[in-house]
């Protein structure tokens, strides 16, 4: 599903986009949000391969929960103490594998290390629900797999998506060197090399460690049941080794990855809606993100991705009073006129009023979405910006597109990056509220769309919205922060 098939079917065309954007792309009685689509796509590629492929139907929900009750009853049973005479080997791997699934204290790990194979097998026995922990560590492995799955079915929106980084990333570069305030102090050379720095990853960058996980995992498992000869019923021998190859895959995807942080792992397995850059220097894109690519037209890749890919892009080279603070050695350089930020920000907040508006606090991610888009606007219409028709879709033309595919990216709470609610209904219902309240770093979605759109008179252009309309009614003076039209005044410092 690209932006435009979603714009036929879920805007709603009684809500004037001049007068609220937002409420005409993100419609409350919606079912259908673009979002939650790319989630569904993305999820039935992924069923739809294990179904060709049954193999990977043994991380299921449900075998794993099946796993958990064996382990349990063969805890309860007293016959693994069996194994302490012929295969002490096996239970001490059995026994620490259970036991750093549950803590992670090494003072723990070395009394279990003193202990007698049957005080081991007790001190498991002690946990509340020894194999809680196993069932959620299985599910890692389920997510992380699942994640490969999907990306090996997207390798052309992969490198689709990967070219567009790099032509964003060149066009900021671009912008930045035509900057005057950068220029005045000194900033242009300091800042490209940080721009320079940044490196771009997808799933597709783990999918290594996946591989080792799942043959890791499958060889540990073979290997274990064989060891066992047979000697003990097929319930013990399954319990066992199944503990013991989740330990071994657990194991085989901890191992550093280039590239990636470890710090970052947990949501990147996760792969639910992610994207960011951490650290100013390394954006990831999520397979859901990917999949925003999957268009044949110009306007909705750079209105919607290519917007995404940028403001990430720009938080490496956006800087608000945190950053100052943290001596961050860019910040001192940054311009001084930034304030137009703030402006823009609190005029659309008296325009579309929301419970919480506060422009000092989400200062750095609307900096980064107004000068993402007004860069990625410049190089949409200085190469593909004629001014004609979307095919089968003729009320709109390619302006409107761009818009459209920035907006619908929003029509889900941002604070998901932040707050993980597993129940998308409800992440969907509340971002189509728009006095729900955002999270500390970010305008809520509601705002975010209204305020890109009704200070950029190109927004008004497309649309032909009147100087008395709601959108454009009360906007602030112009605002860039990078391009030779940006402010001129002199960085923090100065």
């Amino acid at each position: 599903m690209d932006c435009v098939s979603l714009i036929s079917s879920n805007v709603d065309y009684s809500v004037d986009p001049c007068d609220n954007f937002f409420a005409h792309v993100c419609p409350v009685t919606s079912e259908n949000h673009f979002m939650r689509s790319l989630v569904e796509i993305k999820n039935k590629i992924v069923d739809d391969y294990k179904a060709m492929n049954p193999m990977f139907d043994d991380f299921s929900y449900d075998k794993t929960s099946q796993t958990a009750d064996t382990i349990r009853q063969l805890l309860q049973s007293g016959e693994l103490r069996k194994l302490c005479v012929k295969k002490e080997k096996l239970v001490t791997l059995f026994t620490r594998h259970l036991l750093k699934f549950e803590v992670s204290d090494t003072e723990r790990m070395e009394r279990w290390k003193a202990l007698s194979c049957e005080g081991k097998l007790e001190m498991i026995k002690q946990f509340p629900d020894p194999a809680r922990k196993y069932k959620l560590s299985r599910y890692i492995l389920k997510e992380a797999i699942d994640a490969s799955i999907a990306n090996s079915q997207m390798k052309k929106l992969d490198g689709k998506v990967r070219k567009l980084f790099k032509k964003l990333k060149l066009a900021v570069l671009k912008q930045l060197r035509k900057t005057p305030w950068a220029i005045r102090n000194g900033a242009v050379e300091m800042y490209e090399s940080a721009l320079q720095n940044i490196n771009f990853t997808t799933f597709s960058n783990l999918q290594p460690s996946v591989q080792n996980l799942t043959s890791g995992f499958v060889k540990v498992r073979r290997e274990c049941v064989e060891s066992l000869n047979g000697e003990f019923s097929e319930e013990i021998e399954y319990g066992i080794c199944e503990v013991i190859a989740v330990g071994e895959g657990l194991r085989a995807l901890s191992k550093p990855i280039e590239s990636v942080y470890s710090s970052d792992m947990n949501d990147i397995l996760k792969d639910s809606l992610e994207m960011w850059n951490s650290q100013d220097n390394h954006v990831y894109v999520g397979n859901d993100f990917l999949l925003m690519a999957n268009t044949d037209y110009l306007s909705d890749l750079y209105g919607g991705i290519g917007f995404s890919l940028t403001h990430e892009i720009l938080h490496t080279l956006v800087f608000d009073y945190r950053d100052v603070l943290l001596n961050k050695t860019l910040a001192p350089f940054w311009t001084k006129d930034s304030k137009c930020v703030e402006e823009q920000t609190m005029k659309t907040c008296e325009t579309f009023p929301t419970v919480t508006c506060n422009s000092t606090l989400t200062f750095e991610e609307d900096a980064a979405d107004l000068a993402a888009y007004r860069i990625v606007w410049n190089v949409h219409q200085k190469e593909y910006g004629r001014k004609t028709v979307v095919p089968n879709y003729e009320s709109l033309d390619k302006k409107q597109l761009f818009f459209y595919g920035a907006a619908v990216v929003f029509c889900y709470p941002v604070s998901i990056f932040y707050w993980r609610v597993y129940n998308l209904n409800l992440f969907l219902q509340n971002a189509m509220n728009p006095t729900s309240v955002p999270d500390f770093d970010h305008s809520s979605s509601y705002q975010r769309i209204n305020s890109l759109m009704s200070q950029m008179e190109q927004f008004s252009d497309a649309f032909k919205c009147k100087p008395t309309d709601k959108m454009v009614m009360n906007r602030a003076r112009h605002c860039e922060l990078y391009g030779s039209n940006a402010q001129r005044k002199h960085s923090f410092r100065q």
